[in-house]
C-alpha cells in the first residue's frame, strides 16, 4: 500500500501522478512524439509555471505544426525560421537548445522512430557525467532537462529541479546539490512505495496548488 505516499499527497494527486507517470513509461506522453518532448523540456527549463504556461504553449505548437502536418518529426523542426520560432516565444536559447536536442535525435533516427531513439539514448544516459554525453553537452541543456527527457523517455528517475529539491528539504533531508537530490529521491521513492516518476509528478503536481485544472496528456 502507498499510505505514506497518500498522507504526503492525497489521493488525487497519486493518481494524477501515476498517470502522468504511465505515459512516460509506455512511450505515450505528447501522443509519442518526440519533438513535443523536447519541446516540453525545453521551455520548462525557463522556470515558467509547468502547468499554466509550458503545457498551453507546448499545446499550441501541436495544433499549428504538428496536427497541421507541417512538422511530423525532429528532423522537420529545422524548417521553421528563427523569426516564427521567436515571435511564438521570445527566448532564443530555448528555440538553440531545441534545434540541437532535434538534430541529435534526427542523426540517430534510423528506424523512423524517434521516441524509440530518444528511450535508446536515455537508457544508457548517466546523469552523474552527464556533461560527457552528446546531449548533455548542448548548450542549454542542464541536468533536470537532461534527467526530465530520460524521464518523459521512459527512464524511472528524478528531476532534480527547484520543486523537487525543495520539496525534498522541506520534508526529509536537506539536499545540497542535484546529484543529493537524485540519490534522494531514489530513496525517498523506496520509502513511499511509488516510482521516481510518480513521486516527481506528485510533487509538481502538489507544489503547482492547480490539481483541478490538470489534464493527464
Amino acid at each position: 500500500m502507498k499510505n505514506n505516499a497518500l498522507k504526503l499527497f492525497g489521493s488525487e494527486i497519486i493518481n494524477e501522478s501515476a498517470g502522468f507517470a504511465r505515459l512516460c513509461r509506455t512511450g505515450r506522453r505528447w501522443g509519442g512524439k518526440a519533438i513535443l518532448i523536447v519541446l516540453d523540456a525545453c521551455l520548462d527549463s525557463t522556470g515558467l509555471n509547468y502547468f499554466t504556461v509550458v503545457v498551453p504553449k507546448v499545446n499550441y505548437f501541436r495544433e499549428k505544426y504538428v496536427n497541421s502536418g507541417r512538422i511530423a518529426k525532429c528532423e522537420d523542426f529545422k524548417d521553421i525560421s528563427e523569426k516564427e520560432l521567436l515571435s511564438m516565444f521570445k527566448n532564443e536559447r530555448v528555440w538553440k537548445a531545441m534545434k540541437k536536442i532535434c538534430s541529435f535525435i534526427a542523426e540517430r533516427d534510423s528506424g523512423g522512430n524517434e521516441i524509440k531513439t530518444l528511450k535508446d539514448w536515455a537508457e544508457n544516459a548517466d546523469p552523474f557525467d552527464f556533461k560527457n554525453d552528446k546531449l548533455g553537452r548542448i548548450k542549454g541543456v542542464g541536468i533536470s532537462t537532461f534527467q526530465y527527457l530520460r524521464i518523459q523517455s521512459g527512464i524511472d528517475t528524478i528531476m532534480p529541479d527547484k520543486i523537487i529539491m525543495n520539496w525534498i528539504s522541506k520534508n526529509f533531508k536537506k539536499v545540497k546539490t542535484p546529484y543529493e537530490c537524485i540519490l534522494e529521491g531514489i530513496r525517498i521513492s523506496k520509502i513511499l512505495k511509488i516510482s521516481q516518476t510518480e513521486l516527481c509528478w506528485a510533487i509538481w503536481i502538489k507544489e503547482s496548488g492547480e490539481l483541478n485544472r490538470i489534464k493527464v496528456e
